[in-house]
């Protein structure tokens, strides 16, 4: 479930970020509406920063953000997450979206969730506009409706 909360603040002077409630990976069950949050965060984040995949190929279809952890997915995780690194942010490219702590960072405080340089990177490239319920598939906005307590 998909969730927001308030955070101190960083450098950028990020003051709240949608956050994953659990792990979005390959590798384990990922519900639905956090792979959605990934995927859309992912669909605004891939064409300014040209992300490649594992085979150096440009993507340049968007996410379907239907919920569902697959190849095309994954591939714009870890694609995400090797720009990352490729710009300077210690981050694991694992393909793996943990949800972030309430300070945003890692427990060595090396380095900020994925999440959190989604979210960043998202407000970057849409204007300074943070990511809004309204532009969410429906299926998110409406586990958003039910599980407010979780906002």
């Amino acid at each position: 479930m998909a969730q927001y909360f308030e955070m101190e603040r960083d450098s950028i002077d990020m003051a709240w970020i949608w956050n994953v409630n659990g792990t979005v990976s390959p590798r384990a069950y990922s519900r639905r509406p956090d792979v959605m949050l990934v995927q859309h965060a992912l669909n605004t984040v891939m064409a300014p920063l040209e992300l490649t995949d594992s085979k150096g190929k440009r993507i340049t279809s968007y996410l379907v953000r239907d919920g569902y952890m697959g190849h095309h997915t994954n591939e714009a995780i870890m694609a995400y997450q090797k720009s990352l690194k490729a710009r300077g942010f210690y981050v694991k490219a694992d393909g793996v979206v943990d949800p972030a702590s309430r300070s945003g960072w890692t427990r060595d405080g090396n380095a900020q969730f994925t999440i959190v340089y989604l979210n960043r990177d998202h407000r970057r490239f849409n204007g300074g506009k943070m990511m809004e319920e309204k532009d969410f598939p429906s299926l998110l906005q409406a586990e958003l409706l039910v599980n407010k307590s979780l906002r």
